[in-house]
């Protein structure tokens, strides 16, 4: 039903510093099953969420409202690559990823949904870092988290600005 198929890479830039280094190796250990698992899942949320910022910017009632959108996408991009990096680092292996359907929201709803699931990635990553033992991918988790977090702030912040009719046209 699906499609599978290798990671995409999105060509941006490496892995920042302050997401720490991901390496294996003698000074770094290995991941589990279940945290390659864990980095799989995450990586398949972060390329959604970049499918669904492109389709949310051309919705955006307002060129200003793209422009931020299109911070967001770049943001969303590199924590995709991140997380790229971090898998193919930590298992040997490159990660499969799911073509994902992209629901068809109205603006209002599409807002709505992408505020929860910032919400959402905030909490798992939040988890995550939380009880990872590797401490390369707690590092990276708690940072996403952040990311997320502030991602969210900024939803509502939308949310508020466009139910309110305070956008200027």
């Amino acid at each position: 039903m699906f499609k599978k198929r290798a990671a995409p890479s999105f060509s941006g830039p490496p892995p920042t510093p302050s997401t720490g280094p991901v390496t294996r190796g003698a000074s770094s250990p290995t991941v589990s099953k279940e945290q390659r698992a864990e980095l799989q899942q995450f990586l398949q949320l972060a390329y959604q969420s970049v499918l669904e910022y492109e389709q949310l910017r051309s919705q955006a009632p307002t060129q200003h409202l793209a422009s931020l959108i299109d911070a967001t996408i770049e943001e969303e991009k590199s924590h995709y690559q991140t997380l790229l990096h971090a898998y193919k680092q930590l298992s040997g292996k490159d990660p499969t990823i799911t073509e994902p359907t992209l629901p068809r929201n109205d603006y209002i709803p599409a807002l709505k949904a992408a505020f929860e699931k910032e919400q959402a990635a905030a909490y798992s990553f939040e988890q995550a870092a939380r009880f990872t033992t590797h401490p390369a991918l707690k590092e990276v988790y708690a940072s996403l988290a952040r990311d997320e977090q502030r991602h969210a702030l900024w939803l509502l912040s939308f949310l508020t600005i466009y139910s309110t009719g305070r956008i200027s046209h």
